[in-house]
């Protein structure tokens, strides 16, 4: 499910313009180019029928959009989770997986490095997937 996400953020022409390639799951590198996506599974459940698993896992998704100003963080997360964002209600199969993804939540925040302030908008992601 990881590489599917990743690969349809990248596919994204608007995120591809902000963000090029620097879309991570886990952590960011350190010192890396803003702006910036990181993507961290929080949770992960397989669905259960009464005659055992459904086929499908439902897995949490945190999706944090990093920039050194907090519009350009809320754009990127606007992109990803807004009316029209990549992943609100997205029903596809990509890479052999099928994929069902719901925005749950979303936060703005900021923190600072070495060069300044660094704003984060952060979505909550609910992803149903299953081998396709």
């Amino acid at each position: 499910m990881e590489e599917p996400i990743r690969s349809l953020l990248l596919e994204a022409s608007g995120i591809a313009a902000l963000v090029g390639s620097r879309i991570d799951w886990g952590v960011r590198p350190q010192g890396d180019a803003l702006p910036a996506i990181v993507l961290s599974r929080t949770s992960s459940v397989t669905g259960m029928k009464l005659s055992g698993p459904s086929g499908w896992t439902r897995s949490r998704i945190y999706v944090e959009c990093w920039g050194r100003t907090y519009k350009v963080a809320r754009d990127i997360a606007d992109l990803i989770g807004g009316d029209d964002g990549v992943l609100s209600g997205l029903r596809t199969t990509s890479g052999g997986i099928q994929l069902r993804t719901f925005i749950v939540g979303r936060r703005a925040d900021q923190e600072t490095d070495s060069v300044g302030v660094l704003h984060r908008t952060a979505l909550d992601v609910m992803v149903w997937h299953a081998n396709g």
